[in-house]
């Protein structure tokens, strides 16, 4: 397993697994298949580097023939008064690599990350409350909820809570 940034040359990896996840696994994003697979290649690549930062960017997994099984969104802010905060995003892992410890080390990655960047002191993230293998996740490593927000998501005919939860680093 290896877990690094993607680089231009994954965008096609990544769209099609960022549509996988939206198909296999909806409750899990705030986005949805049918916003998501007709729009360009080239909205996929800014995603790439959120708000164009080099800081920014989406931790990858891979397999060792190479293919992406797994992706994490890492965004740090950069206005003075919330350059210390970061937040993560669209963490998925294909359904036959689930529980192999690719989630565990995308995301040991990106807060070890934040912590090498040296001045972020807050990373966020959000997980659809029903989430409970996402949510245990999270809270292994330390993050708390903070907040909770009702009928966050409404999918089917059905809302959905979304729980927010935050890692203070040291």
């Amino acid at each position: 397993m290896k877990i690094r940034f993607l680089e231009s040359n994954d965008l096609t990896a990544y769209r099609d697994l960022r549509l996988e996840g939206l198909k296999e696994s909806p409750t899990a994003f705030g986005s949805s298949y049918v916003d998501e697979v007709d729009m360009p290649l080239t909205e996929f690549a800014a995603r790439m580097r959120p708000h164009n930062k080099p800081d920014n960017g989406i931790f990858g997994a891979f397999i060792d023939d190479g293919r992406l099984v797994g992706i994490l969104g890492f965004a740090r802010e950069y206005r003075v008064k919330r350059a210390h905060l970061a937040s993560l995003w669209g963490m998925y892992v294909s359904p036959e690599f689930r529980r192999q410890g690719f989630g565990a080390a995308l995301l040991d990655e990106a807060i070890a990350y934040a912590r090498r960047l040296g001045t972020v002191r807050k990373i966020t993230v959000s997980v659809t409350a029903n989430n409970v293998a996402a949510g245990s996740l999270y809270r292994s490593r330390g993050f708390e909820r903070f907040g909770l927000e009702v009928d966050a998501l409404y999918i089917d005919g059905k809302c959905f809570d979304e729980e927010h939860l935050a890692l203070f680093l040291k």
